[in-house]
């Protein structure tokens, strides 16, 4: 039976938890902000404050912080005449604040404020002592045109102002697509792969049809034949999920902490991650143009930083497969060393079955297809993608003061100052003063 400071300490945290997604409200106005036209036209005499280190570091492990090994509780073994192993499809055991596709852990932060951009390659708990790690990439605020379709109208008058940080969550796709494949491609799933744009040829994988003595599906009366475009499109919306995940998570810490802000979708993803540096560089993700025509280019990642698993970062497909399963069963491989799983009895500590090598064969027939016919890959969704933000920054609570009730800000948001930013302002009477010059 649960002990009175159990009962208390349980109750405590779900009602702080309802607190927060009862409050959780899109919060735009931030301090130096201008609302400029409109039945809301309002200008904030407030200068704008930027996050401090403290506030950065907490939303950044909401984001994507390490919070040691998950359970990897998944069926390893597939019984006999049975469909229901492939638990290898854990691709690491480093859990994280936001769940992930297969454990791919495959979107990471990028970061702007006004000191400059930077990339989040790795995020401790607060409390360890050791600051996240984060990568400069240029110096002063990433600087996002504002107009069609680089940043969406609505969002223009708010996003990416000083004192703001603005986050970019960006997926990578490929590395999700390899590891499903050989999930997909096994004996035990035998999907079997159409190019609906060339005649809905085998994609490479004729000599694996069932027809013809292999394991894959290729009778489409066993609901296991996918077009191409079928296939990339259900990956990447199951890849690129885990940044609405993501920006959740950092919008429970806003309000956990009283900071405005709120998600919102970027425009243009290709612009942001930098297709077209001569109008603005973006991130500065490297792109490269495909041999057939009217096939659109591809971003393959960050030299020296974020590769991703596609040529020129690898010499090949096949080296990109070979590498992704030597992570999971090699020398080195997760699976390989009983004593990195998470586990700790006995049991744990028994062989897991890798990959069949017809899955692997598949996979490699599959993922050269995919290049020789289309000179990237994936053929029809890129490779990283980026497709929602999150904004964070310090309310002005004048505006809604303005034109709201007072439940429109909860009391952590009126307390912020005081709490995080002692001596910030000299007193609430200048906040109020400074409020007053507005717009009529």
């Amino acid at each position: 039976m649960a002990t009175v400071e159990c009962q208390v300490a349980r109750s405590a945290a779900v009602h702080t938890l309802v607190d927060l997604l009862e409050q959780r409200k899109t919060r735009r106005f931030g301090c130096g902000m201008e609302l400029p036209a409109g039945p809301l036209r309002y200008r904030s005499a407030l200068p704008p404050v930027p996050l401090s280190q403290e506030e950065v570091r907490l939303l950044l492990f909401a984001g994507v912080g390490e919070t040691g090994r998950h359970l990897a509780d998944m069926q390893y073994t597939r019984r006999p005449g049975c469909e229901d192993g492939q638990g290898m499809a854990i691709m690491n055991f480093q859990g994280r604040t936001t769940p992930s596709a297969c454990a791919a852990n495959t979107t990471k932060l990028f970061l702007t404020d006004d000191e400059g951009v930077y990339f989040a390659a790795a995020v401790t708990h607060p409390d360890s002592g050791v600051p996240p790690t984060l990568i400069p990439l240029q110096h002063g605020r990433l600087e996002i045109p504002r107009e069609l379709p680089y940043m969406l109208s609505f969002n223009q008058w708010y996003t990416n102002r000083p004192g703001t940080l603005y986050i970019l969550p960006v997926t990578e796709v490929a590395r999700v697509y390899l590891n499903l494949l050989l999930v997909l491609l096994s004996e035990e799933y035998g999907y079997f792969i159409v190019d609906s744009d060339h005649g809905n040829s085998g994609c490479g994988l004729d000599a694996f049809r069932k027809s013809r003595g292999g394991h894959l599906h290729d009778d489409a009366a066993t609901n296991r034949v996918m077009t191409l475009r079928e296939l990339d499109a259900a990956i990447a919306e199951t890849a690129i999920q885990e940044q609405g995940l993501v920006c959740q998570n950092l919008f429970l810490m806003t309000q956990a902490l009283g900071l405005g802000g709120g998600i919102q979708s970027v425009g243009s993803g290709r612009h942001l991650l930098g297709i077209e540096p001569h109008i603005f560089p973006g991130l500065g993700f490297s792109f490269s143009r495909s041999h057939v025509a009217g096939t659109r280019s591809n971003p393959l990642g960050l030299a020296n930083i974020w590769e991703g698993p596609c040529p020129p970062f690898v010499s090949s497909m096949e080296e990109a497969v070979l590498n992704l399963v030597a992570s999971k069963f090699g020398p080195d491989g997760i699976y390989t060393d009983p004593s990195t799983r998470p586990w700790v009895s006995p049991e744990g500590r028994t062989r897991i079955v890798p990959h069949d090598q017809r899955a692997i064969d598949a996979v490699l027939h599959f993922c050269n297809y995919v290049y020789k016919t289309y000179g990237r890959f994936p053929a029809h969704t890129d490779a990283f993608k980026t497709v929602i933000a999150f904004q964070a920054h310090h309310l002005d609570v004048g505006f809604y003061e303005k034109f709201y009730s007072n439940e429109s800000v909860p009391q952590t948001h009126r307390d912020h100052f005081s709490v995080w930013h002692q001596g910030h302002f000299a007193d609430d009477a200048r906040m109020t003063s400074l409020h007053e010059e507005v717009h009529p």
